[in-house]
């Protein structure tokens, strides 16, 4: 397998500081995360000799496309760093390593190459990525065979083609159309490293539960398509799975981006299509410049400091609070374009916007951005300044004011400042 060496256009990264690259930018970001899965594959292969690198090889020659939008996929780059990680550590388990095999023979099946394969099985299923799960109960590994392009499960009961036949798990999926912009994603619920997040991923969830996400999930790239259509854009070429989390508390919603992971991230199901829409944004934004940072170095990582983030109770990082704002600087523009459809999208942009403000300005003048993190933060703050002249009730404009002063205070309290 080869790597290519990527580097971001100065223009690119320009429209990226901005909170908006465009598709074109999105799908540079992707092409350098395979790479980096492409790194990461290679040097897990090194290990240990696995008969799956050799089918994945034959994949790769016969459809690189196919083997590309295999391996490119964010959960494969989602086992890829954690297992990396576990070998280091010395902690790789075979089941870890042996989940290659399942990476290959989808990418075989997808490539129109045959071969054979030993699945390992997590927690009494046996995953192929991106297409489902097979329930094997205390069985240890099963053997999954492709011929043809299709999928064959191989037992004693004899052979049976996947997807299909008792015990299959299909990875369901969230699909809209709005605007003329569609979307398709997975919903998750059955990769074995979709973990990572601040609280554990959902199991297998019940196909009425299923139905509530598909039904906010429409209406909320309704909003995004309709209001943000750049954005819709953006999601479109660059988020390819949600993985649900375990609702620990109805009261609130959770949500993460995994760093090592672009194009996925987890939540628990959003109470309204607004609510989905400002996450769906939030969330990307995360893993926008996660994929950056994997290619620009933006601040100086001996900056020992701890600063104010108004959206966190905890003092942050530099490269954390960098983090926010930037997630932040998208919030605000989604809840500006959903002023007059969303009662209070009002007072959440006069809120949010200042929040930005505050936190860049906590960026700038911390004296640890790099050359081009200067650049970057240069560009965020012409986004951030064009947010706070949008005009907004005087009244709004206030009681936001004196909600930031409180959080401060409050954060001055907790923290001892």
């Amino acid at each position: 397998m080869t790597v290519a060496v990527h580097r971001l256009a100065p223009d690119a990264l320009a429209a990226l500081a901005g909170g908006l690259g465009g598709a074109e930018a999105i799908r540079e970001l992707r092409r350098t995360q395979l790479s980096k899965h492409l790194l990461l594959i290679r040097f897990l292969l090194e290990q240990a000799s696995d008969p799956a690198g050799e089918l994945l090889e034959r994949a790769r020659q016969a459809d690189p496309a196919a083997f590309h939008r295999v391996l490119g996929d964010p959960l494969t780059g989602g086992w890829a760093a954690i297992t990396g990680r576990a070998v280091l550590q010395g902690e790789a388990s075979a089941g870890d390593l042996g989940y290659l095999s399942a990476i290959a023979v989808v990418a075989a099946a997808r490539a129109g190459v045959d071969g054979s394969v030993t699945v390992p099985v997590h927690h009494g299923l046996a995953v192929l990525p991106g297409a489902g799960a097979i329930e094997a109960g205390d069985a240890a590994t099963v053997e999954v065979s492709t011929t043809g392009g299709r999928l064959f499960r191989l037992s004693t009961d004899g052979v049976v083609e996947l997807p299909g036949g008792d015990g299959w798990l299909p990875v369901r999926r969230l699909t809209a159309d709005a605007r003329g912009q569609s979307i398709d994603l997975a919903l998750d619920d059955v990769h074995p490293y979709r973990h990572g997040h601040h609280v554990p991923p959902a199991n297998r969830l019940p196909g009425d539960e299923v139905r509530r996400w598909q039904e906010t999930f429409t209406g909320a790239w309704a909003l995004l398509a309709t209001g943000l259509p750049e954005r819709a854009a953006e999601l479109a070429a660059g988020l390819e799975t949600l993985v649900p989390l375990l609702q620990t508390d109805p009261r609130s919603a959770r949500s993460a981006t995994i760093r090592h992971a672009f194009g996925v991230f987890g939540l628990t199901r959003p109470g309204t299509p607004a609510d989905f829409a400002v996450t769906l944004v939030h969330e990307f934004q995360h893993s926008k410049l996660s994929a950056i940072l994997d290619l620009v170095q933006l601040t100086d990582p001996d900056d020992e400091g701890r600063y104010f983030a108004p959206w966190r109770t905890d003092p942050r990082p530099l490269p954390g609070l960098l983090q926010g704002v930037y997630a932040f600087a998208g919030v605000a523009d989604t809840w500006r374009a959903l002023r007059g459809v969303i009662p209070v999208a009002e007072a959440r942009f006069a809120e949010t916007r200042l929040q930005v403000d505050r936190g860049l300005t906590a960026v700038e003048e911390s004296g640890s951005l790099t050359a081009d993190g200067l650049r970057f933060t240069a560009e965020l703050r012409r986004t951030a300044d064009r947010l706070l002249a949008e005009p907004v009730p005087d009244a709004v404009a206030r009681e936001a004011r004196d909600t930031l002063a409180r959080i401060h205070g409050a954060w001055q309290d907790r923290n001892g400042h």
